[in-house]
């Protein structure tokens, strides 16, 4: 029973773990859930048609998002990650986040009000560059609401941070005007480009704060910001900049390369602390492609992309009980990694599926059509790719090795609506699992499928846009 057939009302007495048997709830360890079943069915008129939905979320999370930048009781250019501040406390900025998010933001520049609050970010950002903190770098991974570094113990550095606010202020560089470029964005670009291009080798923590090592998504988010900032320094007319950026982009690029271990791209490499990923999955690497771009990164629809797509959705539609109890019009909910055991308020339970994730498993599906259109060549399936091509055609992978799809032909138009389908089958899971007035948490629960983590996750709504962009034909840069 789930929510298409089943409507629950849970009376939450205290957060414990839920396991589900037979359709039925019940609870281990301390606390309980009193929940009432209603055997109705659920109210699909409640649910719009998925191209209405996706217009009407992206203004949702729009002005959700907006509502999370320079909050009452912050210094202006606090972008939060969520306005949660206790269980979970998520009322802090984060530098990849805001980066992130920003990144968004500068993709609607023309809207009003969006300049004020990108100069506010770039100060507030350029404030945390020179703030004293305990890592005593610019991967300190999060700051206070007054602007002072954050004083716990943390897993720091995260070096993708600064290499993501590299990128977010040389997109808005190319929307300023040329004397604010100079005296502000400038030094703040390169103060970011200079400490990537000299600590990309050096282990730290991951985007999810919990594993130290060399991580594929933070070096492809660095070489996107080396390659992007080659070509700034050349045009700021620093030769010498641009040669070094160029030659460790070109270092990171070869090392990239020896992520790949036969059936995906792993996580991470030179482990030498934190938490260790047996499986090597993780969700990070299609947000690291999503984000860096096809011209610095394997795009979407590369051997390597589509396999750990197909590994990483293998692997949650069994691990995930809300899964098997989809209805067949939804897409997998997506997680993380496997090993997982955050569940949104404390480590050591079980680890959910994420909005976040969810949508960047949407996203790769849309920029990998995008990129066949534009490409117009044809797609060959093999023993690499095979299985993903399987699982997206009903089809046994071994009898469609060897399939082309050439470029303009009805088969071809047939793979790209199939691809569509799917992409959308993930939007329509993020729209199933929400609340009905369009807010987005940092999770839904892997048993019930309703919300659960900070709420109004920053993140999750930024997101939630750049696939919906995707979709449109116009992905975020």
């Amino acid at each position: 029973m789930f929510r298409n057939q089943v409507k629950w009302k849970c009376f939450l007495a205290c957060h414990t773990q839920v396991d589900v048997k037979y359709g039925l709830y019940y609870v281990s360890g301390t606390g309980y859930y009193h929940c009432q079943n209603h055997y109705d069915t659920y109210d699909d008129d409640r649910r719009l048609a998925l191209n209405d939905y996706v217009q009407q979320e992206l203004d949702i999370s729009w002005n959700a998002l907006l509502r999370n930048i320079n909050p009452p009781g912050s210094m202006r250019g606090f972008v939060a990650a969520s306005p949660s501040t206790s269980y979970p406390d998520y009322f802090y900025t984060w530098t990849r986040d805001a980066a992130l998010v920003m990144r968004v933001v500068v993709d609607n520049y023309n809207e009003d009000g969006v300049k004020r609050l990108l100069h506010d970010y770039v100060a507030s950002e350029i404030y945390h560059q020179v703030t004293s903190t305990l890592c005593d770098c610019l991967g300190e991974p999060k700051f206070n609401k007054d602007g002072s570094g954050y004083d716990g113990s943390w897993g720091r550095p995260q070096n993708d941070g600064p290499a993501s606010r590299a990128i977010t202020m040389m997109l808005l560089a190319e929307k300023s005007h040329e004397n604010y470029v100079k005296k502000t964005l400038v030094p703040a670009i390169f103060a970011d480009l200079d400490y990537v291009a000299d600590v990309w080798s050096t282990p730290c923590f991951d985007l999810f704060e919990e594993s130290e090592g060399l991580h594929s998504y933070t070096l492809l988010v660095m070489r996107r910001a080396l390659v992007d900032g080659a070509r700034f320094a050349s045009q700021h007319s620093d030769p010498g900049r641009a040669a070094t950026y160029t030659r460790v982009s070109e270092k990171i690029r070869e090392r990239l390369e020896t992520f790949w271990d036969g059936d995906h791209v792993v996580v991470t490499q030179e482990h030498t602390g934190g938490l260790y990923k047996p499986s090597g999955l993780d969700v990070s690497v299609l947000l690291g492609v999503n984000q860096a771009g096809t011209y610095v990164a394997p795009p979407p629809c590369s051997l390597a992309i589509l396999a750990t797509a197909h590994a990483l959705e293998k692997s949650f539609e069994r691990l995930y009980h809300v899964n098997s109890a989809h209805p067949d019009q939804l897409g997998t909910a997506i997680g993380r990694y496997p090993e997982d055991t955050y569940d949104g308020y404390r480590s050591g339970s079980e680890g959910n599926p994420w909005f976040l994730a969810t949508a960047g498993m949407a996203e790769t599906y849309y920029r990998a059509t995008l990129e066949w259109q534009s490409d117009q060549s044809s797609v060959v399936v093999n023993a690499i790719n095979g299985p993903f091509f399987g699982r997206l055609l009903a089809q046994e992978p071994e009898k469609l090795i060897g399939t082309t799809f050439h470029y303009g032909t009805p088969d071809f138009e047939a793979l790209v609506g199939k691809m569509t389908e799917a992409a959308d089958r993930f939007m329509a899971t993020i729209q199933y699992h929400q609340r009905l007035n369009g807010s987005l948490s940092e999770q839904f629960n892997r048993y019930t499928g309703f919300e659960q983590g900070a709420r109004d996750l920053t993140w999750s709504y930024a997101s939630f846009i750049s696939a919906a962009k995707a979709r449109n034909g116009r992905p975020v840069k």
